[in-house]
């Protein structure tokens, strides 16, 4: 009965944690916020500078309408997790090496990708993320299990008193969060003092209900001055009259291709003509500024840059490729705080509780840009051993290479 219950109302059912004993904690859940109004979206910010989370996180949600928010978190998310994760020992020794390797088997079980998209996410959108590790006995026995589960930031809140984190449980009332201990993870890699600071829901949310009230009002101006009105030209009399109103039924029944007959008199008080007016103004020019302006800061944020998406306006390869090279940096960037926060918050503690050296978890962009780094010196290096040979000095080639950090084949001695 207990299971059932336990199904029906979600709630995080674990072991007691290691080495504080305290037991899996149910965050407590929001209905999803649909729409906001100018106020209340400021009122919102206000909080969230304020440390309370609950209706900025809703709202950080509901951004992700927008396709310039989903698109800018779809680029950065995904060239962080196209990176596989490496898990390093923490020394030379073979325990380091078989602890490891063991965690490396259960890193997919431990952090699954959607897990690590959740707290990615919110780390962008709100400037951290914060997930419970739950663990679990097996069934065939044994050591205990992690399982990272992402906590929706709408049951955070900082207490910026005392400086510390809280969440908003259905089972304990208001936990205190202890980063490290075991069961909870905060991942804020940009600041100390207050990371909710860094969130890009901070300069995007108003820009995106400027860009959703801009798209209606577009829609509103097309349907009133898009298609034009027609404007039919009578003889005096006429309208109440048969050939008037088989001309005005033409006309309303006007589409493609079609022929609308003007009988002509001897002036133009006795003929019949048509004529299309149309919206001559360009007012229409500050809706696509609008949204081309809340699209660029809405992606600049996110991405650090908005130009692979302006390259069309810009009109040079060089500069989006030297947006592509910001974006990259941001995304190493995060790589390297999720290492270093899993390294300490979910290796540590894993490793403390089986009495093994704590291995250390990282995105393996960094391996690859090292590797890039390093053949680019190499290659520098050979081409100054040829230049100085070249110029009569006599250069140690071997030891050039050495300190370049060139493998080389071992020979018989």
């Amino acid at each position: 009965m207990a299971g059932i219950l336990d199904t029906i109302f979600r709630r995080v059912v674990g072991a007691p944690v290691p080495g504080t004993g305290a037991p899996a904690a149910t965050p407590t859940d929001h209905e999803p916020l649909t729409t906001t109004t100018v106020a209340a979206l400021r009122a919102m910010l206000d909080e969230h500078d304020r440390g309370v989370f609950r209706r900025s996180a809703l709202l950080a949600d509901l951004l992700r309408r927008d396709a310039d928010a989903f698109g800018a978190l779809q680029q950065r998310l995904t060239l962080l997790g196209s990176h596989p994760v490496a898990v390093d020992p923490a020394d030379d020794s073979d325990a380091a090496k078989v602890s490891a390797d063991e965690l490396a088997t259960a890193w997919p079980s431990i952090c699954t990708p959607g897990a690590a998209y959740d707290m990615w996410t919110d780390e962008a959108m709100l400037g951290f993320g914060l997930a419970q590790v739950v663990w679990s006995a097996p069934a065939e026995g044994g050591p205990l299990t992690q399982r990272l589960e992402p906590v929706h930031a709408a049951a955070v809140e900082y207490e910026r008193s005392s400086g510390r984190w809280f969440v908003e449980t259905v089972d304990q009332g208001r936990v205190l969060v202890t980063p490290g201990d075991g069961q909870w993870v905060l991942f804020a890699p940009r600041s100390a003092r207050a990371p909710w600071m860094w969130g890009a829901i901070r300069p995007c949310a108003e820009w995106w209900l400027s860009n959703s009230n801009v798209a209606n009002d577009g829609r509103r101006r097309s349907e009133t001055t898009g298609q034009g009105i027609w404007k039919a030209k009578l003889p005096g009399g006429a309208r109440e009259g048969v050939d008037g109103k088989k001309f005005i039924s033409a006309l309303r029944n006007i589409g493609r291709s079609a022929v609308v007959p003007v009988p002509q008199g001897a002036d133009a008080s006795t003929s019949y003509d048509v004529e299309l007016i149309e919206a001559k103004a360009d007012a229409y020019k500050i809706f696509e500024w609008l949204k081309r302006t809340g699209g660029g800061a809405i992606r600049l944020a996110l991405l650090g840059q908005d130009l692979t998406s302006q390259n069309n306006l810009v009109g040079t390869n060089a500069s989006s490729e030297t947006g592509a090279d910001t974006l990259r940096a941001v995304v190493a960037a995060q790589a390297r705080g999720w290492g270093e926060c899993v390294t300490a918050q979910v290796s540590g503690p894993r490793a403390r509780y089986l009495g093994t050296p704590a291995p250390r978890v990282r995105v393996h962009i960094e391996g690859e840009d090292r590797r890039k780094a390093d053949a680019e010196a190499q290659t520098a290096a050979a081409a100054a051993v040829t230049a100085w040979r070249a110029l009569g000095i006599e250069v140690d080639a071997e030891r050039a290479a050495d300190a370049a950090g060139v493998t080389r084949r071992m020979t018989a001695p």
